[in-house]
C-alpha cells in the first residue's frame, strides 16, 4: 500500500477515537470538526485510489501483486 494511503488510514483511526471521546463528553463542536476531518481524508483516499486504478477500491489499488497474493493466502 502506498505510504500516504497508510498514513491517511492511521489518521482516520485516530480521529475516530477522538470523535468517540468528544461524542461521549458532549463536545459537539469538536466532534463535528473530527467528522469533517474524517470525511476529507476518506475523500482524499478515494481520489488517490481512482487515480491509481479506478476499477479496484483501496486498499487493493495501491498494493503490489505480491501483497495481494500474500494477503489472500494464495501462492504463485
Amino acid at each position: 500500500m502506498k505510504p500516504i494511503i497508510s498514513k491517511l488510514f492511521e489518521e482516520i483511526d485516530e480521529l475516530e477515537e477522538e470523535l468517540e471521546y468528544y461524542s461521549k463528553h458532549d463536545m459537539f463542536h469538536q466532534a463535528h470538526f473530527k467528522r469533517y476531518q474524517i470525511v476529507i481524508r476518506r475523500d482524499f483516499i478515494k481520489k488517490i485510489s481512482n487515480a491509481l486504478n479506478p476499477q479496484i477500491p483501496e486498499p487493493w489499488a495501491s498494493m503490489s501483486a505480491d501483497e495481494i497474493i500474500k494477503g489472500l493466502g494464495v501462492y504463485k
